[in-house]
């Protein structure tokens, strides 16, 4: 096998496990806040947690704007609170540590010690705001492998759009059809890297690939 110049990786549910960061996050909400609360534990809130972040996209209907306020919502309504906390305190938690409570995904350190032991640079593309991307690479392990980590907030533009795509060749200096870009969501992942010009792998096993689209040539189940 031919390896590219460069692979791109997205963060969420393909460097970084996103329900067993919940997990995490879930443990510190319980040491912050499990004073105040009646019943339920650690279990009950990454469930609520868990659904109301949705895998990190908001529900189709959803009266929310972010996954934030989702999140911050579910707990304030559906904690058994003794005391009662404000739904900006909740929100404020989320934001101190959602991107602090990282769990890497299986596979991910292998990956990047194979790539990098073959002369493969690494970068990360994700959608989300700057300040948590470089907080969620800083929590891996591996995270002295990715050169570079491009944002949509840093980038002005989100995936699918071919422009953060180029950004991130750019940024590491490399022509796009040199690169691949490996991520778990069809459409910002896939078709987005595709669309760009880089070659994509989709990790599934977290998003179902539409009807009526043709499946990438490249498809993994995990990172090794």
């Amino acid at each position: 096998m031919t390896l590219p110049r460069a692979v791109f990786f997205d963060l969420d549910n393909t460097l970084v496990h996103r329900n067993d960061s919940i997990d995490l996050y879930a443990s510190q909400f319980w040491r912050d806040f499990g004073h105040a609360i009646g019943s339920g534990g650690v279990e009950q809130a990454a469930e609520v947690v868990k659904r109301c972040d949705n895998g990190g996209y908001l529900l189709a209907g959803s009266p929310f704007v972010s996954i934030k306020q989702a999140v911050s919502h579910g707990l304030q309504t559906e904690i058994a609170w003794r005391q009662p906390v404000a739904q900006e305190t909740l929100l404020a938690h989320w934001e101190r540590y959602n991107a602090v409570c990282t769990a890497e995904m299986p596979g991910a350190a292998e990956a990047m010690a194979y790539l990098r032991a073959n002369g493969v640079r690494i970068g990360v593309v994700s959608n989300g705001s700057h300040r948590t991307r470089l907080e969620k690479v800083a929590q891996l392990p591996f995270a002295s492998a990715i050169e570079l980590t491009v944002s949509s907030e840093s980038a002005g533009v989100k995936k699918p759009d071919a422009a953060i795509f180029q950004l991130a060749a750019e940024g590491l200096g490399v022509r796009l059809e040199d690169c691949w870009y490996v991520g778990d969501h069809p459409l910002n992942d896939v078709i987005g890297a595709a669309g760009a010009g880089m070659a994509p792998v989709w990790l599934s096993g977290f998003h179902p690939w539409p009807d009526g689209m043709t499946q990438p040539s490249r498809r993994i189940s995990s990172l090794v």
